[in-house]
């Protein structure tokens, strides 16, 4: 059984099957652990051997063990996601719920063996409770150009993607920009993803720094685009470039990989763990180490760019959604057990 809320919408994009069977419930509320009344009838008549939480957030169903996964890093970290008292509010919330989840949890899947080792040494959960079980990922075979000016000729950028958060540390790329342009003056920078509205004062300050810098017609901010659009930006990139300073997982990495990307990486957690040999690293902040980065990178042949997109791809195929899966399945049958 499958419960989300409606706005998930989660019967339009879970395949359907005879064995899935959806509860519709109300959003997650904080300080209330318990289902809600149409939930609560739909586990009783369910009856599940196993609550399965793919957040940092608990629910108690009678004495069903219950499994969590940890996705988002900031809560624990103190990581700033956007501006406003009521984002402080819902930091310091989401703070309380998370540790709540680990605590009377049965078991904790965490992404990384980073976010794993990150709970454990900050006491927040015990060894023998935790385990790391990486994510898969989903080749895209189609590909579409997104809307870019139609002077531009598709080639020679520099392409990060994902949400515009505090925490991406996307001014590194902004600063750097007129340190590199010297030396390849048509490079532009291609940045997909778009803010919310508390991250959008962030947005307009990275705007901002480009004006001053000169460089604002050099990048184009895509906004939210469509996985074929995504796609089609991960192969004519001539750098993927992440610079997050923390992350759970970083999934736009491992879609880079997938892509047979030249990659550039902060050393920030948890990106080493997912990049491995396949990327150049830089230090965060440090403009002179991610310019020499991607200098390297951007002089490479034809021959070592090949070379550098067959190390990607080799890397990607190391994570397996048959992996995950069968990893995830015998946390609950062990669950069960004890």
């Amino acid at each position: 059984m499958v419960a989300s809320p409606a706005v998930m919408k989660a019967p339009d994009w879970i395949p359907s099957d005879p064995k899935i069977q959806h509860s519709i419930c109300k959003p997650f509320r904080p300080f209330l652990h318990y289902p809600d009344a149409t939930l609560y009838a739909d586990l009783e008549r369910f009856v599940p051997d196993i609550v399965f939480v793919p957040i940092e957030r608990y629910v108690k169903f009678k004495n069903v063990p219950t499994v969590v996964m940890v996705q988002n890093m900031a809560p624990f970290a103190g990581v700033e996601t956007g501006d406003g008292l009521r984002e402080k509010l819902v930091s310091l919330l989401r703070n309380r719920e998370s540790r709540i989840a680990l605590a009377k949890a049965e078991a904790v899947i965490a992404p990384t063996e980073t976010v794993r080792g990150f709970l454990i040494e900050n006491k927040l959960v015990v060894a023998e409770k935790i385990v790391a079980i990486p994510y898969g990922y989903n080749p895209v075979n189609s590909f579409k150009r997104p809307a870019f000016p139609a002077d531009f000729s598709g080639s020679d950028f520099v392409f990060t993607a994902g949400s515009i958060e505090k925490y991406r540390g996307l001014e590194d790329l902004i600063h750097v920009l007129p340190l590199i342009r010297e030396s390849f003056p048509g490079l532009k920078l291609v940045i997909a993803g778009s803010a919310r509205p508390e991250t959008i004062n962030y947005l307009d300050l990275l705007k901002g720094e480009a004006e001053r810098l000169r460089v604002s017609k050099d990048i184009f901010w895509l906004g939210n685009i469509s996985q074929e659009e995504l796609a089609w930006c991960y192969a004519n990139c001539s750098v993927f470039t992440a610079t997050s300073r923390i992350e759970s997982f970083c999934f736009v990495a491992l879609e880079a990989l997938a892509s047979s990307c030249n990659c550039v990486s902060a050393t920030s957690p948890c990106l080493p763990e997912i990049f491995s040999d396949a990327a150049i690293y830089y230090t965060p902040s440090d403009l002179t180490s991610l310019a020499d980065a991607l200098r390297l990178v951007l002089r490479r042949t034809p021959e070592e760019r090949v070379e550098a997109g067959r190390v990607a791809l080799a890397r990607a195929s190391s994570f397996s959604w048959d992996t995950t899966v069968n990893k995830t399945v015998e946390i609950f049958k062990s669950v069960m057990r004890s």
